[in-house]
């Protein structure tokens, strides 16, 4: 197989390296196939081979005034707090370890983060938070089959993260970027009694990931999973949602049948995947979906902006289920679009497999 090339001047996220050294933490099923492009104006190039104690290596081996890169494909990557990555460090880290990913999956979104605009991010984010606080809701819409959804920006506590634009000394951000989440509560927390407070009807189809949890599972039982799930691309369903809660599928082709009695029996397994757990606003429009179960794709945005509904929370739950769902576009109570196009199903933007 050839060589995976990582080249840590084309991340723009970072900036200039401004004589900062370059670091990539990594896994042992990937080092042996990595080379640096050593062309950007960084003093030094470093490649670790990651363990479990990340804290420990930002202490003891990963230099100060480092812009740092993590592929961790064989074990759970743990975001560190950013009190541990000091102000000395900038750190990027691809979310590549609760799905399967290869090599050739590697290489097509290390792709994808080279070509992610941090400029077009920060004023994306900007108009979108601006249009978002001109009103008292925001409306997720389904133009083919007529649905809308109402989120209550303001009669309980929402916890906004954002995952997108510049990365500054002593930040950290997962890669590939652009993402503007919403959950009921931090996202590394969970309580059940708590929940969106959305109401209406959601049209559910496109994508979906199916991410693992850190607890013990078959990968077997992961794929089984995805592969009944993964005909949402052409077999809509239809969610009623009361107060975050889905209380009603309904599948809107023949096919979508069998996509129902999937998540239906994940509803009797563990209720909680009942739950819209997160709303996520992807607005990486320069990214490509890669055809398959990949945790990267979730920030797909295809020309303006994408949706996806995020159910359950690992490691809380066993898995996370996202669906990227090109058809819904966003609005606020005054007519403004936010996120996709107003009136019809954006085009999509999908490679069938890694170069």
């Amino acid at each position: 197989m050839s060589k995976l090339i990582i080249d840590p001047g084309k991340f723009r996220q970072f900036g200039n390296p401004d004589g900062a050294a370059f670091c990539l933490g990594t896994s042992p099923s990937v080092i042996n196939y990595v080379e640096l492009a050593k062309d950007a104006a960084y003093r030094d190039y470093q490649i670790v081979l990651l363990d479990d104690d990340f804290p420990a290596m930002l202490r003891d081996r990963i230099p100060r005034w480092a812009h740092v890169l993590v592929i961790s494909t064989d074990t759970f990557f743990q975001s560190p707090e950013d009190r541990l990555i000091g102000a000395e460090r900038k750190l990027l880290a691809m979310a590549c370890n609760s799905t399967p990913t290869d090599i050739s999956a590697l290489r097509h979104f290390l792709r994808c983060v080279e070509e992610t605009d941090p400029a077009a991010q920060e004023e994306f984010s900007n108009r979108f938070f601006e249009l978002a606080e001109m009103g008292e809701t925001l409306e997720y819409h389904d133009a083919e089959f007529g649905t809308t959804a109402v989120l209550q920006l303001f009669v309980q506590d929402l916890i906004w993260n954002q995952q997108a634009g510049w990365v500054d000394w002593g930040e950290q951000q997962i890669v590939p970027s652009g993402e503007i989440s919403v959950l009921p509560i931090e996202i590394t927390e969970f309580d059940a009694a708590l929940s969106l407070p959305l109401n209406g009807e959601i049209v559910i189809r496109g994508y979906p990931i199916l991410h693992s949890g850190t607890p013990s599972f078959i990968l077997r039982d992961q794929k089984r999973i995805y592969d009944r799930l993964s005909r949402l691309r052409d077999n809509p369903i239809k969610a009623t949602v009361e107060t975050g809660v889905i209380t009603h599928l309904e599948a809107l082709s023949g096919g979508a049948r069998d996509i129902v009695d999937m998540m239906e029996s994940m509803f009797a397994v563990d209720s909680r995947y009942r739950t819209v757990w997160e709303i996520g606003h992807a607005l990486n429009t320069t990214h490509e979906i890669l055809l398959g179960n990949h945790a990267m794709n979730e920030v797909y945005g295809g020309t303006d902006g994408c949706l996806h509904w995020g159910l359950g929370l690992t490691p809380y739950t066993q898995f996370h289920l996202d669906i990227i769902s090109p058809g819904t576009y966003v609005t606020n109570d005054q007519g403004d679009t936010l996120l996709g196009i107003s009136g019809q199903r954006a085009p999509e933007r999908v490679c069938s497999r890694a170069a």
